[in-house]
């Protein structure tokens, strides 16, 4: 038998089941293809898009395909959703589970199984923070998701417990399980006392919010200042205003269910069965920038680094559209976004690094000129020290994630 030949026999073949219409499926198959480009494995993976591509048929012919694990990450809402989630709990195979959806075959599993999940108190924690430090807001209230799931009603209960912890009630919207509920939002939010701080479940149950308000001739975010979460980028900033959202470690916890996974299927046990991962940072937009001029300075700040920052602007430069000192420009940014403008630089150029890297074939050299980076050396230390990954295995991982969805296509005819 060749090498390359005795190679394929020996890659262990792993299906790895995501959402990836949604950017929390793609940034965790980015982790789990980081994860395996660091440490120079090669899995034969199966990559399932969706619910449509891992069906309870296909998960009882595991053992025939010779699978040797699992990575599941796909909602189990519906009755047929639930009977797939059944079937893959019942195989004796490697599974990691990525945010289970309390569903009781994953609770009841202790074989061969992890799981790597949010951590829902530091969901409720960074939220209630981040609008106690703005001092505006009268009332605090939050909006469930609209089939009322566990995972949301949690998420919910921590925000308002992190709340009464600093002697603040919050409000919670009762789920209308399924119903359309855009009526009584209406209604519920118009009660509401002003200013109000809204945390909303997800970022498409917070466009309805956005519009309700809008129906209400509410203002956001002056009567209303909503924040979100799971940063899906092309929602928030679409919107009217753009949304601010939190942003879970979805990445991380496609790294940290590849090693559980590399673990387990090498008869390792690992250190702990379950993984909670705290969030990785807020990303601040307009719906949550205060009506105040500390938050009218930090919003030119913003629109002049996102218009400016790939053309090397500095520091300095933003202060001085700022029109105020550094030291007041710099306090203003802290309390507002806590954080700087320097990292609010950095963070935007990243931004615009990454998007590169994955959009075109150009050279390091070649994007970092275009992104406002002088020096080519200092821009891959920047970026090794931010992603903890060189920009060649940043793109090779999300370019060896694109060819194995299209051999998955292909394999199934589509």
């Amino acid at each position: 038998m060749r090498a390359s030949d005795k190679n394929r026999a020996t890659r262990k073949r792993v299906v790895i089941a995501l959402d990836m219409a949604k950017p929390d499926g793609r940034r965790k198959l980015a982790g789990i293809m980081s994860y395996l480009a660091a440490h120079r494995i090669h899995w034969d993976l199966r990559i399932k898009r969706g619910r449509d591509e891992f069906t309870e048929g296909g998960v009882t012919d595991f053992p025939n395909w010779g699978i040797d694990g699992v990575i599941y990450s796909l909602p189990t809402a519906t009755p047929e959703a639930a009977a797939c989630a059944d079937a893959l709990a019942r195989l004796d195979i490697p599974l990691v589970v990525i945010d289970p959806a309390d569903h009781p075959a994953f609770l009841r599993r202790t074989r061969r199984m992890a799981v790597v999940k949010a951590d829902t108190e530091s969901i409720g924690q960074i939220a209630a923070d981040h609008f106690l430090a703005q001092g505006r807001c009268r009332a605090y209230a939050y909006v469930p998701d609209l089939l009322g799931r566990s995972w949301s009603r949690r998420r919910g209960q921590s925000f308002a417990d992190a709340l009464k912890r600093k002697g603040a009630p919050c409000r919670i919207f009762p789920s209308t399980r399924g119903q359309n509920d855009f009526s009584q939002l209406r209604a519920w939010l118009s009660a509401l006392p002003k200013p109000v701080g809204l945390l909303v479940a997800y970022d498409s149950r917070a466009m309805t919010v956005i519009e309700a308000c809008a129906a209400e001739g509410l203002r956001i975010p002056r009567d209303a200042s909503i924040l979100s979460v799971d940063d899906d980028a092309f929602l928030c900033e679409s919107c009217t205003p753009t949304l601010s959202s939190i942003l879970p470690a979805h990445e991380e916890s496609g790294r940290r269910a590849a090693a559980l996974l590399a673990d387990l299927m090498d008869g390792r046990k690992p250190e702990t069965r379950t993984v909670e991962l705290p969030v990785e940072s807020i990303v601040p937009r307009d719906s949550t920038l205060p009506e105040s001029s500390a938050g009218h300075l930090v919003q030119k700040a913003l629109a002049y680094i996102r218009a400016n920052a790939t053309r090397g602007v500095s520091v300095a430069d933003v202060v001085r559209h700022m029109r105020v000192s550094r030291t007041l420009a710099d306090l203003r940014v802290r309390q507002v976004l806590g954080t700087s403008i320097g990292d609010l630089l950095e963070t935007t150029r990243l931004d615009a690094v990454r998007r590169a890297l994955l959009e075109t074939s150009d050279t390091i050299k070649e994007i970092a000129e275009r992104c406002g980076y002088r020096d080519p050396f200092h821009l891959m230390r920047v970026f090794k020290r931010r992603y903890g990954l060189t920009m060649g295995d940043f793109r090779l991982t999300h370019s060896r994630a694109a060819d194995a969805s299209r051999r998955n296509r292909i394999s199934q005819g589509r």
